[in-house]
């Protein structure tokens, strides 16, 4: 329209009449999802429920709701004061449409502040374990770590993943001092040579608190904020920056054939509680990053099904991560070796930045921050 060009305010009226949502409710009352349905159709939008909810044959049924802006706005309008907890759920939905300001794009990242919007950002793996799963054992020490972190650096990389225990399929843990002894040196090193910031990979709270005290930046938690207690604590104390991604189980069994009801929708519940309990407890919301947690308790079916509606996870309005690099699902379809999985590599993640990713992190940096590049380009973001 501004091409055209249409005035400013026509633009704005017309604009909410465009823009069409399709949201699906938790589990309401059937009388809530009858009168629902109903209010929805009165403004002219669809209201989805099954057949059981509509004849009560369940307590308890989701609703997808599909409309414009201005019809979802009516919506909220005529929810105000219904019984059924619908006014409940018109103040969720209202929230969500609030000021259009829902979806953070701006994470901010030590000093530095990351605009989504403008470039998606690689973050470089650095494992400081015998035994990860495609590049264990590969820096035998300080020295050569620094010397691979900083050539991730020269090659593009935007932040370094620091990890000192394998979360591989089947892996076990590791006792404090092995995993601080792992990795605080090579943070030390690092930030004494550069300012990139640093992420350390670790769901436990000392491992964090130390390596925050000693230079890094952000906090990747595997677990989502769901094994150590006083994670969230921590990350608070140092006004640090958090990854939050989904596992089913530990690493340990989080492949003993995980089985979801709803994919989807159960990864979406689980990283919306982490994220709420993060924001509850005062963690800013442009300081959670969000992880669907590609191959951590997952099928082969399950990993790709992810990457097809990853674009789905946008509307928990944090910034999107993607660990895809070299996966085994990758693996599979190709039949191919850790060491021989660039390409299906960079495909998943072209594919994951086209449906929303802002972060990559990967092992192969310089081929990926060529790729990143063009599709960026491709969407508009650079």
């Amino acid at each position: 329209m501004k091409t055209l060009p249409v005035d400013p305010g026509g633009i704005a009226a017309m604009t909410p009449k465009g823009e069409f949502f399709i949201l699906k409710t938790d589990p309401i009352s059937c009388p809530a999802a009858n009168i629902l349905k109903q209010q929805m159709l009165s403004v002219g939008g669809e209201c989805a429920v099954s057949r059981e909810a509509t004849t009560c044959n369940v307590d308890q049924a989701p609703a997808i709701l599909s409309g414009t802006k201005k019809q979802f706005d009516r919506l909220i309008n005529s929810l105000k004061n219904q019984a059924f907890g619908l006014a409940r759920l018109q103040v969720e939905l209202s929230d969500f449409f609030k000021d259009n300001s829902r979806q953070i794009y701006n994470v901010k990242i030590g000093n530095s502040v990351f605009d989504t919007r403008k470039k998606t950002y690689v973050m470089g793996i650095l494992n400081m374990t015998p035994d990860s799963f495609s590049d264990g054992g590969k820096y035998s020490g300080e020295d050569e770590a620094l010397k691979a972190a900083m050539t991730m650096e020269q090659e593009g990389a935007d932040i370094i993943d620091i990890g000192g225990e394998s979360t591989r399929p089947g892996a076990e843990s590791v006792d404090l001092r092995t995993e601080s002894d792992r990795v605080i040196p090579v943070i030390k090193a690092i930030r004494k040579h550069s300012d990139i910031p640093i992420s350390v990979d670790t769901y436990k709270s000392a491992i964090a608190e130390e390596a925050l005290q000693n230079g890094a930046d952000i906090v990747n938690d595997i677990s989502g904020l769901t094994y150590d207690s006083e994670m969230i604590s921590v990350i608070k104390k140092y006004n640090a920056t958090v990854v939050i991604m989904h596992i089913k189980g530990t690493p340990r069994n989080m492949q003993n054939n995980p089985v979801y009801t709803n994919l989807i929708d159960e990864i979406m519940q689980y990283l919306f509680l982490s994220v709420q309990r993060a924001i509850d407890a005062g963690i800013s919301r442009n300081q959670i990053i969000i992880d669907p947690g590609f191959g951590f308790g997952k099928t082969f079916k399950d990993n790709y099904t992810l990457l097809r509606y990853l674009a789905e996870f946008q509307s928990l309005g944090q910034p999107i991560l993607v660990g895809l690099s070299r996966k085994s699902f990758i693996g599979k379809r190709l039949d191919l070796p850790v060491d021989q999985r660039l390409e299906g590599s960079l495909a998943s993640m072209s594919s994951a930045i086209m449906n929303g990713a802002g972060f990559v992190r990967v092992h192969d940096v310089k081929e990926s921050v060529r790729a990143v590049k063009v599709v960026d380009s491709i969407i508009g973001k650079n």
